[in-house]
């Protein structure tokens, strides 16, 4: 109580409980996995959230992530010159939409490297859909003098002296892995760490990688969403687009020709004064953002009872963030009931959701996206009925037909606030037939 008796301005801006619990199980967990040899014990409001014995690193991430991760572990144990790399990767099939559970450590130090995630990300190229994040715990061992610390206060960006190798050495490695244990056997905690059925001559590096000596950088795959980044800024649209005119586009747009679909991520609709490109993806967030929160504030959603529930055991960190969602998730139509500690049972979703057969992987989502933002400065409903209209969204690479697309445009149209998805993305831009014509010099 008396943590912050020297600086008690910091004390004013902390956040919600539930955020500053968050800070620390993501601390917790970082400290935990790095040392799976020492016993931890995390407790909140007198109730034990996690107790976990002493062991090995596999039965550490299986306490952590629950049980089902067993099964989705690849081991990874390769050594150069210049450093060791231990761990684990994720399965191709378990490949998840949010970054959550991806963890580098640096001499048993938990670090955050954007250019070597990359690495690993590149290693799944062809094995996972687009837009999903593989599970990954990479442990680096290296000489501490090849390695700046100095870059960052908290001391979890640092800067390698042999960066490029580093990023090659790690992608190498990864792809090796999954060549080696792509339909991987059912593993036990007593099992020797390097896998006896690994070939001897496992090494992906000595004496086969060649490092192009002016190695750098991956550059972005340029494509038509990397094009499309540089739009998505927050705006209120308070100059171009005045009350009367948003009203033409809406007349426009809805009495138009057949929107067509281009690269299955946006919708060209034809408007009088030119055409109006809207992004599938944040056009539906909005229209379900709005949906979902008028069930939360108004009336609750129908459920759709499902005929066989599902049995769902979360990590114990996303129990208790489940069980603080549950009066809001009920109101959007999830009939959801704890069965015991860290386990529950699913028994209807809302009725108008598409995603029969997924309900699980829906609510697994769900979770994610809610923990990964739960700094948002939102209300918790606000927060909620966002974050499900993101996984519930139609998605970019999603082919749609005309009708659908005709839908979507009227729906959009008739939201309060049709012009950026929830998250200040913008839903749609619009190209005057002026533009045009300077463009072919008419």
């Amino acid at each position: 109580k008396n943590l912050f008796y020297n600086i008690p301005a910091r004390r004013k801006f902390l956040k919600s409980n539930t955020v500053e619990f968050r800070h620390i199980l993501d601390e917790f967990q970082r400290i935990a996995i790095a040392h799976p040899e020492i016993h931890f014990e995390a407790f909140h409001n007198g109730a034990e959230t996690y107790h976990l014995p002493p062991g090995s690193l596999r039965k550490r991430l299986v306490n952590l992530f629950s049980k089902g991760i067993n099964d989705k572990l690849v081991p990874i144990e390769e050594e150069t010159d210049l450093c060791k790399i231990t761990g684990f990767v994720g399965k191709p099939d378990s490949a998840k939409k949010t970054r959550g559970e991806q963890f580098f450590l640096l001499n048993d130090r938990f670090i955050k490297s954007p250019y070597l995630n990359h690495a690993v990300q590149m290693s799944y190229e062809n094995l996972i859909n687009p837009g999903t994040y593989p599970f990954y715990l990479l442990s680096i061992s290296i000489d501490p003098e090849r390695v700046d610390i100095n870059v960052h206060p908290t001391k979890q960006e640092v800067k390698f002296e042999d960066e490029s190798l580093v990023y090659n050495i790690i992608k190498s490695a990864v792809k090796h892995a999954l060549n080696q244990y792509n339909i991987a056997p059912s593993l036990d905690f007593e099992q020797s760490p390097a896998f006896s059925g690994m070939a001897p001559s496992g090494n992906p590096v000595t004496g086969k990688i060649v490092i192009p000596s002016s190695f750098s950088r991956p550059p972005t795959m340029e494509n038509w969403e990397d094009l499309y980044k540089g739009l998505e800024k927050t705006s209120t649209y308070p100059e171009s687009f005045p009350s009367r005119q948003l009203a033409n586009f809406e007349s426009d747009a809805r009495q138009g020709k057949d929107p067509v679909q281009m690269h299955q991520c946006y919708i060209i609709s034809q408007i009088k004064s030119g055409f109006m490109l809207i992004d599938q993806q944040n056009a539906h967030e909005r229209i379900l953002y709005e949906r979902y929160l008028h069930q939360i504030r108004e009336s609750p959603a129908n459920t759709q009872r499902l005929v066989f529930p599902k049995t769902i055991e979360l990590p114990a960190h996303e129990a208790s963030l489940l069980v603080s969602m549950l009066p809001f998730l009920r109101r959007l139509g999830f009939e959801v009931e704890g069965f015991g500690k860290d386990t529950f049972i699913l028994h209807g979703i809302p009725a108008h959701l598409s995603n029969i057969g997924e309900e699980e992987n829906l609510f697994h989502e769900l979770l994610e996206q809610f923990r990964m933002n739960v700094d948002l400065d939102w209300s918790e409903e606000k927060k909620l009925a966002a974050l499900l209209a993101r996984s519930s969204s139609i998605k970019r690479g999603t082919n749609m037909t005309p009708v659908e697309m005709r839908s979507m445009i009227d729906q959009l149209f008739a939201c309060a606030e049709p012009f950026q998805s929830p998250f200040g993305k913008k839903c749609f831009i619009t190209f005057e037939l002026e533009q045009l014509e300077s463009k072919f010099n008419q």
